[in-house]
């Protein structure tokens, strides 16, 4: 592991100091320094990967990785960061330094909560966080506002913040196959959204009349249960061809 570890960092090493040599050939366009480690086996990540503070985009998919150091911290030019498909249970409060993030995915991994933290990441536009353990979500997700992409489906939510309501850049937001017990009013006022995902986000779920002031919404998914108390307004716009309703 440390002959690999050496190896990689040597080869790292000598791509950045030939970017270097030949600057007076290179475009104006900055090109993005990626380290790709997905399918690696990796139980942890290697300490050379935080000695490399010029990363901005760094992808650790599909490894066996069950926690991420504190060292996180160091990587502060990171654009975007790929942990998804590992074993990871918790998220440590230094996440929330990394503060270029602009994508971050933690998809099908065991995470039961989110640091507060998380809300610092002020510059994030996607975040994928569906397949995983979470009951709640932190107040604090809401101070993501240029946030467009937001993939929270498939874990054990019982509850949305009721401050959703300044996550004014949503455009995409999938919280299907979960165990809501109601739906914040607050939701309705996400008036920017156009592709809302509600397949399965609770045994109870009725959406409100509210949803009909909703006018840039273009997609909708439900399921055949919340179909039957769904607003009259929804039943109208299906037939407008700019309104999609998909009953899973």
């Amino acid at each position: 592991m440390k002959l690999q570890s050496l190896l990689i960092t040597s080869f790292i090493g000598f791509l950045l100091i030939f970017g270097s040599c030949n600057s007076k050939y290179a475009t104006k366009k900055k090109t993005k320094l990626r380290l790709n480690l997905n399918n690696k086996g990796l139980t942890e990540i290697p300490s050379y990967v935080f000695n490399l503070t010029d990363l901005e985009v760094l992808n650790l998919h599909n490894n066996k990785l069950t926690h991420i150091p504190k060292e996180i911290r160091l990587l502060t030019n990171l654009k975007k960061l790929v942990l998804s498909r590992n074993d990871i249970i918790s998220i440590p409060e230094e996440i929330g330094l990394l503060v270029e993030l602009e994508e971050l995915s933690l998809k099908a991994n065991k995470i039961e909560f989110l640091p507060n933290s998380i809300g610092n990441l002020v510059k994030l536009e996607l975040f994928r966080l569906n397949f995983n353990r979470l009951t709640s979500l932190p107040e604090s997700i809401s101070n993501l506002q240029y946030l467009s992409h937001f993939y929270v489906g498939n874990n054990l939510l019982l509850t949305l913040p009721k401050s959703i309501d300044k996550m004014t850049g949503l455009r995409e937001f999938e919280i299907g196959r979960n165990n809501l017990q109601y739906l914040p009013n607050e939701l309705y006022n996400l008036t920017s959204l156009n592709s809302l995902d509600l397949t399965f986000s609770g045994p109870e779920i009725n959406i409100s009349d509210q949803i009909c002031q909703m006018r840039n919404l273009e997609t909708l998914y439900i399921d055949g249960g919340t179909l039957s108390f769904a607003p009259r307004c929804l039943t109208v716009r299906s037939n407008n061809f700019r309104f999609n309703l998909i009953v899973r």
